[in-house]
C-alpha cells in the first residue's frame, strides 16, 4: 500500500504522514523502458508498453518499479495535437490500463501522458504529467514544472507546481519529467521531503544526450538517491531521441545494464542512507558553515 509521505495527492497540501518504523534492508529491480511510442496511438502504445513490462518482469522476478518515457501515451512529438490524446489522470484510459496490469503483476508503473485538467476542453488546461500506478491505483501525478520554452511547451502545456512523495514498494518515491532534471532545485526538493527514489520519464533530444546523462548523475548524487529515467527513442519530425535512459546510484555512478530497449538495475534500500554517512551529506541547513576556499 502506498503511502503519502509529502503533498498534495490524496492528502492536504504539505501534509506529512508519520513514517513506519525502518523496514528489512533488501534489493529489488527497476527497469526504465527507453521505447518508440506512435504518435497519437494510444492504444497501440499502451500495447507496446504492456509486452515490454511483461519482458521485463519475466527477466527480473524481483521486478519493483518501471518507468516509461514522457508523453508516452500520446508520444512526445505534434506537440499542438496532444491536447486530442488528454485524459483524467485517474480514470483515464491509460491510468485504468495500467494499473490493471501493476495489481496483476505486483509491481509499481511510472508513465508519462497528457492530462485533462477537470473542468477544461479542447486545447486550453493540459498538463505534462506522470502517473505513479501500482496494485493499489493511482498513487501519484505529477505535473511538469519546468516547460522547455525553446520549443513551445509553455504555450501547449499548464505548468504543475507541487511534487509529492509516496512510500511505494517500501520506498519513498518522487516523479520528475524530463527538463525538471536539468534543474538541481527539483531532485533536492524531492530528497528535501524524504524521496529516496526518483523516477524520470523522459523525452530528452539530441544532440543534447550527453547532458541527460550527466544530469541524471548530478542529480542522484546531489541528494544521495537513486534516480531511474527512461527516454523516449527514435526519430520523428520535430526531433531526433537516442540516448536511453538509465538508472544511478546515491554515488552517482550507473548502476544499470543495456539489455536492448530496458535498461535494469537493483536498487539497494539501505544505501542512500549508508552512503550518506560514507560520503557526507550535501544538505545545507543554518548550523551547517561554509567552506570557504582560500
Amino acid at each position: 500500500m502506498a503511502q503519502v509521505i509529502h503533498g498534495e495527492f490524496g492528502l492536504g497540501i504539505g501534509t506529512v504522514v508519520p513514517q513506519p518504523s525502518a523496514p528489512a534492508l533488501w534489493n529489488r529491480s527497476v527497469v526504465a523502458l527507453n521505447l518508440t511510442p506512435e504518435p497519437g496511438d494510444v492504444g497501440g502504445n499502451l500495447l507496446l508498453a504492456e509486452r515490454a513490462i511483461r519482458e521485463a518482469r519475466r527477466a527480473h522476478p524481483d521486478l519493483g518499479w518501471v518507468v516509461l518515457p514522457e508523453l508516452f501515451t500520446s508520444g512526445y512529438s505534434d506537440l499542438a495535437s496532444v491536447h486530442r490524446y488528454a485524459e483524467d489522470a485517474e480514470w483515464g484510459k491509460s491510468s485504468r490500463f495500467f494499473v490493471s496490469l501493476a495489481r496483476e503483476l505486483g509491481i509499481y508503473i511510472a508513465y508519462g501522458f497528457p492530462e485533462r485538467l477537470p473542468g477544461t476542453v479542447g486545447a486550453v488546461g493540459v498538463c505534462d504529467s506522470a502517473n505513479l500506478v501500482g496494485p493499489e491505483g493511482v498513487v501519484l501525478t505529477y505535473r511538469k514544472r519546468h516547460l522547455v520554452r525553446s520549443i513551445q511547451e509553455h504555450h501547449v502545456f499548464v505548468p504543475g507546481t507541487e511534487l509529492p512523495v509516496v512510500e511505494a514498494g517500501g520506498m519513498r518515491v518522487a516523479l520528475v519529467i524530463c527538463w525538471d532534471i536539468g534543474f538541481p532545485e527539483v531532485a533536492r526538493e524531492a530528497a528535501l521531503a524524504g524521496a529516496d527514489l526518483i523516477l524520470a520519464p523522459a523525452g530528452w533530444r539530441e544532440p543534447w544526450g550527453a547532458q541527460y546523462e550527466l544530469s541524471c548523475a548530478a542529480r542522484a548524487l546531489d541528494n544521495a538517491v537513486y534516480l531511474a529515467s527512461a527516454n523516449q527513442i527514435g526519430v520523428y519530425p520535430e526531433a531526433r531521441f537516442h540516448t536511453p535512459g538509465h538508472v544511478y546510484g546515491p554515488d552517482g555512478l550507473r548502476v544499470s545494464t543495456e539489455e536492448g530497449e530496458r535498461s535494469a538495475g537493483q536498487i539497494d534500500s539501505g544505501l542512500p542512507a549508508q552512503w550518506k554517512r560514507f560520503y557526507g551529506s550535501t544538505y545545507l541547513d543554518e548550523t551547517t558553515p561554509l567552506e570557504v576556499c582560500s
